[in-house]
């Protein structure tokens, strides 16, 4: 079976993206299938990501709106047909023009008003998307609903996939050690990433890091990722506990280490993640709070704190609970772990699978 693998909304998003590593892994696998033949299209302008198995062809292709649309609409459908593909699985959530059998691969988030970093035309595309295509796949129970309730027919179609950890588990004593006098000058300490999202975001974080300080009266500093804008430095300048708000480089080893070592994990800010920054951080047992209502708690469950990302308020009390109550920090460890099982690779791989050998009987 040949399945023309579409990798060009993959290259637009960065193959270090959380899909796009995600996404490979499976590609990577199923090239390991005897019965299965992969081909990748791509933009030849871009690079592309090592992977064994899978043979490339770089046609010429244009860019802006019209570009995109040509790409559906009659680059992928003639190549597909050139190779003889039996199926034609696409990575930006719009499908190809055709009779073809396709697989589409949705965004981060399906809901346009949800997510940023879209393809252009998704929105447009998104009902004849549906319709054309033969299996959805999805990241979360919330965008599998959505995506069915728009679906004019087979609501059946979206399946919910999720990645699985890619830290390598909790760190030796020693080598945690090593990181909080790195990373924190030695103490237990707070980590929040706050990737994707702007100054307001940090501040809103900032106001209430301020009142569990002046609750608890606590040294633990707060660790964020990233580097703070020029205008948010300013702003520190004149908060009380600039002191105990330490930022991280964003390099991957070193946010990886600091999230693998803090006393509690902070992912609040949804932005386009999948998950597996919480799903490393279970591993590495580090126990995590998140917002209510977002993608991540469908994720999560029980296996995490909650609060109201709209109320400072509810994070610092949250954060007073995990630092207070050591009983629950252990309880939220040991859910998170047990949690783990239900996040295995093999687990998705096998899911994209039967659905391809649904498709090709």
């Amino acid at each position: 079976m040949l399945i023309l693998l579409d990798c060009r909304p993959l290259q637009n998003a960065g193959f270090d993206s959380e899909k796009s590593r995600f996404v490979l892994s499976i590609v990577a696998a199923l090239s390991r299938d005897p019965d299965l033949q992969l081909l990748g299209v791509a933009d030849r302008s871009r690079p592309l990501p090592e992977l064994p198995g899978v043979l490339f062809i770089r046609p010429r292709i244009l860019g802006g709106r019209l570009g995109w649309r040509r790409w559906y609409d009659w680059q992928l459908p003639r190549l597909a047909k050139k190779h003889r593909a039996d199926l034609v699985m696409t990575t930006g959530g719009i499908a190809a023009r055709g009779p073809l059998p396709q697989c589409l691969w949705m965004p981060e988030r399906a809901n346009p008003k949800e997510g940023q970093g879209y393809v252009p035309t998704y929105a447009g595309c998104l009902t004849e998307s549906l319709r054309r295509a033969t299996t959805v796949f999805c990241f979360s129970i919330r965008d599998r609903n959505w995506l069915a309730a728009r679906a004019e027919q087979g609501r059946e179609k979206p399946i919910v996939l999720h990645p699985s950890p890619e830290g390598s588990g909790p760190l030796p004593m020693t080598e945690r050690e090593k990181v909080k006098a790195d990373v924190a000058g030695g103490r237990e300490y707070f980590f929040a990433d706050t990737a994707g999202k702007g100054e307001e975001a940090v501040i809103h974080l900032l106001k209430a890091f301020s009142l569990f300080k002046k609750r608890q009266l606590s040294n633990l500093p707060l660790v964020i990722k990233g580097i703070p804008a020029e205008s948010l430095q300013k702003k520190l300048e004149t908060y009380k506990y600039r002191e105990d708000i330490l930022w991280c480089s964003p390099s991957a080893d070193r946010v990886s280490r600091a999230a693998a070592a803090a006393y509690a994990g902070l992912f609040l800010f949804d932005g386009q993640s999948l998950g597996t920054p919480v799903l490393d951080a279970w591993k590495a047992g580090v126990p995590v709070i998140l917002t209510a209502g977002g993608p991540l708690q469908d994720l999560a469950g029980e296996a995490a704190l909650t609060v109201d990302g709209a109320d400072p308020a509810s994070l610092a009390a949250q954060l007073m609970a995990v630092y207070k109550d050591e009983a629950l920090r252990s309880r939220l460890i040991g859910l998170g772990l047990s949690r783990l099982t239900e996040f295995d690779a093999e687990l998705a791989i096998n899911t994209v699978r039967k659905a391809i050998i649904t498709i090709k009987k």
